[in-house]
């Protein structure tokens, strides 16, 4: 007769140790488990199941089952995804006593403890592995009792090991793993299977007996097996799914020390660095991440994102490339912002502003502690509404949100240029992009003092300038005659995050 049984194990770890082996000196653990581990397991339910119904024990019950078990063939279907854990060692409570030994130190009763390693097989809880039992032994009312231990059976190995193991019709159609009495390769491993003759007294020894303490216990054979080859993890590529299609993505900031604002730029240019060479790897399937080495193929494929041609100047006429700003919140960022105004971010680029947000960014200039301060992005779904001034509405009333800087020097020696003046420089900045903003606006008002912040500067002109460092930012409130939609950014750096304002309600 055939008996399949299936066996599972919730927590995804089966953890045993082959018979009489130190895990320190085992470095595989017992797989597949040991049919001896299964007969002892069943016994021991047996003498369980018959205590909790409480009525006389039927005379030679329990010798049939263990001779039943004992005389049959096992073989396996282990599962395919089985493997060999990360090797673990803990220190476990041993003997309880003094800590420290001495009887000349003070010291407390506690439990000492022992280094343990652990040694164990990682399954998943969706796979099953499969017995298959086959013995002229098993009578009808013999396999209802074997019945009824497999479901008293909570664990198998060591205690931690929870399992699932009961009787089923059928299972895969052959065996993966079978049993042979030699060692047909280097690498078989031994399992330890009940001898045909083994009596109930050799299944019940407890390891302190003389005859189970041989490294073979007495009732036990070794037979070997061959585990069937374990396809190696490979890691899955994750996509991030796709949104609708739209102009903005938001990522809400997660920071243990809040970036400053003078650092905004720092923030939002290294995050457009690392989309870049997201979108650059994945137009050249991973032959670059550099714009420098890319094809003007390439180069054109990006250019509404990277802002620049195919020589590297920056696109004249209305924005048509991505802006990369931070939301501030009652003085403390809050999102980051990717924003673009002629046309919806595809999927391509999504895929590389999604995966440029599962890094960390640093806001600190470059430096040995550059790493010490960064922040995490979480990207933010369609749900969760834009920020004012991306929404669609219109103001006549707008607030800095971060420092507006001059495109030109308003000051020269000291001196104020009228010209110059920041207001004059924001008509013209409106009049250049081509809107009817620069006839609407009524003035131009510095709400704060002005603060130092660091601005964009191409690598094209890192070596033109003789002082590349912070410039000055004001804090404005600026008044249209009517209503005029967002959102506003103006200025020096303005596609990095600075002179990003906010509507605010008219006085």
């Amino acid at each position: 007769m055939r008996l399949i049984l299936q066996q599972s194990f919730p927590l995804g770890r089966f953890h045993a140790t082959p018979w009489r082996l130190s895990p320190f000196d085992d470095w595989f653990g017992e797989w597949p488990p040991s049919p001896w581990r299964l007969v002892r397991a069943v016994v021991a339910r047996w003498y369980q199941w018959r205590r909790e119904i409480g009525e006389v024990w039927p005379a030679g019950e329990i010798a049939s089952l263990t001779h039943a078990l004992c005389t049959s063939e096992y073989s396996f279907h282990l599962p395919e995804r089985g493997h060999h854990c990360i090797m673990l060692r803990q220190y476990q409570p041993a003997e309880f006593g003094w800590n420290p030994k001495s009887d000349k130190v003070p010291g407390v009763r506690g439990y000492n403890t022992s280094l343990a390693q652990d040694n164990a097989w990682c399954i998943s809880p969706d796979e099953n592995l499969f017995w298959y039992i086959e013995g002229d032994a098993w009578a009808s009312d013999l396999v209802e009792v074997l019945d009824r231990c497999l479901e008293r059976i909570s664990y198998f190995g060591r205690v931690e090991a929870l399992t699932r193991i009961c009787r089923v019709s059928k299972g895969p159609d052959t065996a993966n793993v079978k049993l042979a009495e030699g060692k047909s390769a280097a690498d078989a491993v031994p399992v330890l299977v009940p001898a045909l003759d083994a009596e109930l007294a050799d299944i019940e020894r407890v390891t302190q007996d003389a005859q189970a303490a041989r490294n073979i216990p007495q009732g036990a054979r070794l037979l070997y097996a061959l585990r069937p080859y374990a396809r190696p993890f490979r890691e899955v590529p994750h996509r991030q799914p796709y949104r609708p299609k739209g102009h903005l993505i938001q990522f809400a900031l997660g920071w243990a020390v809040a970036p400053e604002l003078r650092a905004t730029v720092r923030l939002t240019a290294r995050f457009r660095s690392a989309v870049l060479r997201n979108l650059i790897r994945a137009k050249t399937g991973g032959a670059t991440s550099a714009w420098s080495n890319s094809s003007d193929e390439i180069r054109h494929a990006v250019t509404e994102m990277i802002g620049k041609d195919l020589r590297g100047q920056p696109l004249q006429g209305p924005r048509r490339h991505a802006e990369f700003l931070v939301w501030w919140d009652g003085g403390v960022p809050t999102r980051i912002l990717v924003w673009r105004d002629v046309r919806p971010f595809n999927d391509d680029e999504q895929d590389a502003i999604l995966r440029a947000g599962a890094q960390e960014l640093s806001w600190e200039a470059a430096g040995p502690d550059a790493a010490a301060w960064k922040v995490k992005l979480v990207p933010l779904d369609a749900a969760v509404p834009p920020p004012p001034g991306f929404d669609g509405a219109s103001a006549t009333m707008w607030q800095s949100l971060t420092p507006y800087v001059p495109i030109r020097h308003h000051l020269r020696g000291g001196k104020f240029r009228a010209s110059e003046a920041i207001e004059n420089q924001i008509r013209r900045e409106l009049d250049a992009r081509g809107s009817a903003l620069a006839s609407k606006l009524v003035s131009v008002h510095e709400i704060a003092p002005p603060k130092w912040v660091a601005v964009h500067v191409p690598r094209r002109e890192t070596g033109k300038r003789p002082f590349i460092g912070d410039r000055r930012g004001y804090m404005l409130r600026i008044a249209f005659e009517t209503p005029v939609p967002g959102p506003l950014r103006l200025g020096h750096s303005s596609t990095f995050g600075l002179g990003l304002f906010c509507p605010v309600a008219a006085e």
